[in-house]
């Protein structure tokens, strides 16, 4: 079992036990968190495109930092001209929290920054959840849900006002993602598999689905590690760009934003 399948397996273990513990139907009757609309069209306006990410830790790469806090990381995104922040959720395998995303969601408004809810979504109530913590976005992944759950799901969060951020890596994805409305195609650079990472892998795919995907923004995900490698990869499509590690693995995450605009 490679670490995806390992992740999906006790994601669904998770939603299986909130579901059952009532969780899901408690946090229906409450009333949603503000959100920032339209994830996808500030990355449009934006000068930057890039969708910073607040990450404690990962599968590959353990713990990435652990002292960072995500309401002075989101602010600080914010004033370095990040499009959108992108918010890890899980918790056993990334060190995240739901409540990470409501503590970012209540900076975000005042900032008026788009948050993406990065998370293994395989269920209905894990989108409603998104709205309710104050995201503007959720991450569908096409590696692990079928057809059929990729376009239920997209339509469920436009029917309660988030968009979606669908993602691939593999070629035969694509097939996929195309038709079901998709405000946003990532194309994850990195092989969620065995967590290996080429950036060539985005360009190369890139024209590609850019033709294919109509109006969605195109967001390039993982191993972006200078200004050059987003000029790069705009020739090929792009205007959003996910980072993540980048920033998080420096003890000050905002000034490590900083110098990637300025001294890169």
């Amino acid at each position: 079992m490679n670490i995806l399948d390992r992740i999906v397996q006790s994601k669904r273990r998770e939603v299986d036990a909130l579901r059952a513990a009532g969780y899901y139907q408690a946090i229906a009757t409450v009333s949603p968190l503000e959100s920032v609309a339209s994830m996808a069209e500030s990355i449009r306006l934006s000068p930057t495109g890039i969708i910073a990410e607040f990450k404690r830790r990962s599968p590959s790469r353990g713990l990435i930092n652990g002292t960072a806090d995500v309401e002075r990381t989101v602010e600080g995104y914010a004033s370095e001209g990040a499009a959108a922040c992108s918010v890890l959720t899980d918790t056993p395998f990334f060190g995240g929290a739901p409540s990470d995303l409501a503590r970012a969601s209540r900076v975000a408004v005042r900032c008026r920054l788009p948050l993406l809810r990065k998370e293994f979504i395989v269920s209905r109530e894990q989108i409603l959840e998104a709205r309710m913590l104050g995201a503007s976005s959720v991450l569908l992944i096409a590696s692990v849900l079928t057809p059929c759950e990729l376009a239920d799901f997209a339509e469920y969060a436009r029917s309660i006002g988030l968009e979606t951020l669908v993602e691939i890596h593999a070629p035969d994805e694509l097939d996929r993602v195309t038709g079901i409305g998709a405000d946003m195609i990532g194309v994850n650079s990195r092989n969620l598999a065995d967590m290996s990472t080429d950036i060539s892998h985005a360009m190369r795919m890139g024209d590609e689905v850019a033709a294919r995907c109509g109006g969605a923004v195109i967001v390039a995900e993982s191993g972006i590690g200078s200004i050059e490698d987003i000029n790069n990869l705009r020739q090929y499509g792009y205007s959003g760009f996910l980072i993540g590690e980048r920033f998080m693995r420096e003890s000050d995450p905002i000034h490590a934003f900083h110098v990637f605009l300025t001294c890169s």
